[in-house]
């Protein structure tokens, strides 16, 4: 009896050995500072330009399902202007303000289809500049809203060839032209008495003010120039593509990408396949643009533009930023090996599968970047990495490309339940 006694006591003991152990250990745990997932941000970063890039890169998990392969999105629309531009629009202030060509209380013009818009109207203030924007009057009216908000000065003009004086880049062109011969006759103004009578960064006279779209700049101008200056390139060389390749592990088998100016595609393929030539670039193509043309013919023309059979207005897309029809300085960098082409209707399918099944809200360039991505992973087969460019969000695409009576009219409704419009 005295035995059971002992062992029972024994047993007790070491049962509440247990309890103490276990609830000092939980106390302990909960004592100590656990790491919050936001500890990675070591700080703040300083101020509105320091928020530009860095942004995550994500599993697009109903794309990576119905394809194998793993197809991940680098989220661009979470930059601070909300698109991929913010990167180029700092790049470009940045330079110029460097070699002297921009001043601080200058305008930076720009002729733009929204987006690089938007992102040069947002950053511009934090250097002191302003904006001056000549946008086409068939885009997204709340983009020109959203610029006058961010006070930039907008024109709307009527779309026509590049070719054209009146095109909006050429304008664009000229604006800063105008700006900077204004600040010329500022910086001339006689002396009175030793004295300027009117200083470079002061309004200039009544009369004059009414002769110039620029009444209250007084320190010039500078034209982006997002077409040609390699700025945009280098922003995303420099920034976007390590970027992905510190993200990915470097494990990625594809990127592809649309290209408006070409920057993006241009600066992450060559930084990717310079790390490692393996890995394989493809371009997205919109209706009525013949960089799918130049990629896998090499040359800029469809059969029927060849053969003289281009009509005068020939057919555009809905996707906007993206498609064009001349080789720029930035995509002549570009390092790619194939393109494929893509449809308005694949593109508006795309962004409701993806809101659908992802709770992605997308914009019109960021969707046809998926249909590329899921063609990729068609071509190469499963177990691949894609990556993509989610440039912006379907905020600014309000008025046309998520308005079912525009979609409507131009005979793109939406009526697909899965991804059966890309053949699966």
């Amino acid at each position: 009896m005295a035995s059971v006694r002992t062992t029972g006591a024994f047993v007790a003991a070491i049962s509440m050995s247990i309890v103490l152990f276990s609830y000092f250990l939980c106390n302990y745990r909960s004592k100590r500072k656990t790491p919050s997932p936001l500890s990675k941000n070591k700080k703040p970063r300083n101020g509105l330009i320091h928020a530009v890039g860095n942004t995550p890169l994500i599993r697009i998990n109903s794309l990576s399902e119905a394809t194998g392969c793993e197809i991940l999105g680098k989220c661009e629309f979470l930059n601070p202007g909300g698109s991929v531009k913010d990167r180029v629009a700092v790049k470009i202030i940045e330079e110029a303000l460097e070699s002297g060509q921009l001043v601080c209380g200058g305008v930076v013009t720009e002729g733009s289809a929204g987006s690089t818009a938007i992102s040069l109207a947002t950053v511009a203030p934090a250097y002191g500049c302003k904006c001056h924007v000549v946008i086409p009057d068939d885009v997204a009216i709340e983009k020109s809203q959203i610029l006058e908000a961010l006070g930039a000065t907008v024109e709307r003009v009527r779309p026509v060839s590049i070719t054209h004086r009146d095109h909006y880049v050429n304008i664009a062109r000229r604006r800063a032209l105008e700006a900077n011969e204004l600040a010329s006759k500022i910086r001339k103004t006689e002396k009175i008495d030793g004295k300027f009578l009117e200083q470079i960064n002061r309004c200039i006279s009544d009369g004059e003010k009414k002769d110039s779209i620029f009444s209250s700049y007084c320190s010039g101008g500078f034209f982006a120039d997002q077409f040609e200056n390699l700025a945009n390139f280098r922003a995303h060389y420099q920034g976007t593509g390590p970027e992905i390749w510190e993200q990915s592990g470097g494990s990625l088998d594809s990127f592809v990408a649309a290209a408006g100016t070409g920057g993006t595609v241009a600066g992450i393929s060559s930084f990717l396949q310079e790390k490692n030539p393996n890995i394989k670039c493809f371009l997205i193509d919109p209706p009525g643009s013949g960089l799918f043309n130049k990629v896998t013919r090499g040359v800029m023309y469809t059969r029927e533009e060849a053969e003289g059979k281009r009509l005068k207005n020939p057919f555009d897309t809905i996707t906007e930023g993206i498609g064009i029809n001349r080789l720029t300085q930035n995509f002549k960098m570009a390092k790619l090996d194939g393109a494929y082409r893509g449809t308005d209707k694949e593109a508006v399918e795309m962004s409701r599968y993806l809101l659908k099944n992802d709770g992605l809200f997308l914009g019109s360039s960021s969707a046809m970047n998926c249909v590329g991505a899921v063609r990729v992973a068609q071509s190469l087969g499963p177990g691949h990495t894609i990556v993509t460019i989610l440039c912006d969000s379907g905020m600014r695409h309000l008025s046309k490309f998520y308005d079912a009576q525009y979609l409507s009219e131009h005979g793109l409704t939406p009526t697909a339940t899965g991804l059966e419009f890309l053949g699966i």
